[in-house]
Formats: C-alpha cells, sequence, structure tokens
C-alpha cells in the first residue's frame, strides 16, 4: 500500500486527534499532518461509501444542526419558495453588495435542487449547476429546469475552459477526497480574474476545540462522533489560504465568524454541553472584537493562474 501524503503538502507525517468515526464497518480516525496542520480523516471512505452518504435520504431526511431552526424536508419544501427574485443568504447577501449590476456566468457546486441557482436567473445570471445527489439534480432538471449536471466536480469533464467567471461552493470542499484537485480544476474553468467563493466550516479554528482536544489527549481518550463522516477535512484560515495560493489563486476576502451560542449543536453527555456553552459564550465575544477564532470562514479568491502569488499579510 502506498503511504499516503497530505493533500496541502504532501508530507507523510501525521499525528492522530482524538476523535473518530465507525462507518460502513470501518475506524475513520481524525489525524492532522504535522508540517502544515491540515486536519483530515484518515483512512478516507471510499467513493462507494461515499455515495451512500449523500443518496435521497441525505436531503429529505437529514436533520438541520441548528437548535434555533425546525428541521426541513430539503426538497419538499420547494413548492413554497418564491425563486422569481432572489433568495437572501450570505453568498447572495454579499456578491450583490460588492458586485452589484454584474452578470456572471455562475457555476454553484453542489447546488441541491437549485432553488439558489433558479431565484439569481432573476439577475440576468446564468447559472449551472453540479450536484453529487442524483434525486436533488433530478429534481433542478426536471422541475425547475435548470442545467445541472449530476456529478462529482473531482471527476466531471462537463465543463469547458474559461466557462465561468464565478463559482460557488457552500459547504463542498471539506466533503471532497482532494480539495486541491478540485481547485485546480476551478482554475481551468473559471476565467483569468473569475472568483472562486468557498463557505465552509472551521471548527478546529475554535480555542474551545483546541482545549477540548487537549484534554481528551491528556485523559488518553478518542471521541467517537455521532454523526456521520461527511466532512473529510477541517480547515483554518491558514490552511484554506495555503490551498488556494498555491493551486492559483489570490485571497481577496477571508471572514471568519462564529456561531451564536444560542445556535451550536449540542452533542455530547450533560457535561459536554455545558462545556462547549461555557466556551463558546468567550469565543463569541473574543470573535466580535477580532473576527478571529470563528467556526465559519467565507473565502473569496481570484483566479491568477499561473501568476505567481505572494501569501497574504494578515
Amino acid at each position: 500500500m502506498n503511504m499516503r501524503a497530505c493533500d496541502l503538502c504532501g508530507a507523510t507525517d501525521f499525528s492522530p486527534l482524538p476523535f473518530y468515526y465507525l462507518f460502513d464497518g470501518q475506524r475513520l480516525q481524525g489525524t492532522r499532518c504535522r508540517s502544515c496542520g491540515l486536519a483530515f480523516l484518515d483512512p478516507q471512505p471510499t467513493p462507494a461509501q461515499l455515495e451512500k452518504l449523500y443518496g435521497k435520504e441525505y436531503f429529505t431526511e437529514r436533520p438541520n444542526y441548528d437548535r434555533t431552526q425546525p428541521d426541513v424536508q430539503f426538497i419538499e419544501e420547494g413548492a413554497a419558495l418564491d425563486l422569481s427574485q432572489p433568495r437572501p443568504d450570505k453568498f447572495v447577501d454579499y456578491m450583490r453588495a460588492h458586485y452589484a449590476g454584474r452578470k456572471f456566468r455562475y457555476l454553484e457546486v453542489g447546488c441541491g435542487p437549485g432553488y439558489t441557482l433558479k431565484s439569481l436567473q432573476s439577475l440576468g445570471w446564468t447559472t449551472h449547476g453540479l450536484e453529487i445527489s442524483a434525486h436533488a439534480a433530478d429534481y433542478a432538471r426536471r422541475v425547475l429546469g435548470l442545467p445541472v449536471v449530476t456529478g462529482n466536480i473531482e471527476t466531471t469533464e462537463d465543463f469547458a475552459e474559461n466557462q465561468f467567471d464565478l463559482a460557488y461552493l457552500g459547504d463542498v470542499l471539506e466533503h471532497l477526497l482532494s480539495p486541491a484537485a478540485a481547485v485546480r480544476k476551478f482554475r481551468r474553468i473559471l476565467s483569468p480574474g473569475g472568483l472562486l467563493v468557498l463557505a465552509l466550516p472551521s471548527v478546529t479554528n475554535l480555542p474551545s476545540m483546541r482545549l477540548g482536544f487537549g484534554a481528551y489527549r491528556l485523559l488518553g481518550r478518542q471521541r467517537r462522533m455521532d454523526l456521520p463522516p461527511y466532512h473529510l477535512y477541517e480547515f483554518t484560515p491558514r490552511t484554506i489560504t495555503k490551498l488556494l495560493e498555491q493551486n492559483g489563486f489570490q485571497v481577496v476576502d477571508l471572514r471568519n465568524p462564529v456561531k451564536p451560542p444560542a445556535h451550536i449543536r449540542l452533542g455530547g453527555n450533560p457535561l459536554e454541553q455545558a462545556a462547549k456553552l461555557a466556551t463558546q459564550y468567550p469565543t463569541y465575544w473574543l470573535n466580535q472584537l477580532t473576527g478571529r477564532f470563528g467556526d465559519r470562514m467565507f473565502v473569496v479568491a481570484e483566479n491568477v493562474g499561473a501568476r505567481r502569488t505572494r501569501p497574504l499579510v494578515r
């Protein structure tokens, strides 16, 4: 068996993190590269296992992990939505505020049933989608009439060079087997100067998570995660910036907010739940003051292709 190399830096020296998943009869261990700090699962689910993770149930039965919101059946809600105007969300609001009036050739990766894609056509955008769930992609094509490809950004060959000038991945990059390979593909299908926008979690960036990891190590314990292994990678502002810069993109904006304490998912035993809340409150206020140490990232990067980029000073 070939020794695994880090997707970010190519190193092969890793250290275990104090958590793991059990999925499909296999233990998937949380791991961190000693060289660059990238966190990931080792081994990772196989392509066949990933198909199981993202079947029809992912869109019809998956719970909402925000405690303030009721569970929603993602596709069945569509009949009640007004898609004749843009649907407000972080991505749409950001683009309208910073690129007002611009009509993009737009690709959404992980577009689900296509609600946002359909609504953005009202701005004059030319919209395309890519979706791994055959069930969701079929809905987008059949019900909403959208040009949505069923597939994975890592393997699809459906898009041409310079076809788009904007691509968005909302909670997608951390699910991919090789985020670096995906970013290199965007370097090809986005025009020079085109924008790649990412929204993704950054939970290992939280001070509370770092403290928790330290406590588990001191106790010699490992935590079995109670969710399926959807996230194959966990990024921080430093590792996502490095990944983008090494593969042809220059970060132009990176925001690192934290979820309010009232919204966090309270898993684990009562002691673990109390610890989560006790550490989330100071983290939240620290984030409000500094803009750092958040559990989410919103990243905008420009396709600079083969041009040499310099690390950003933050």
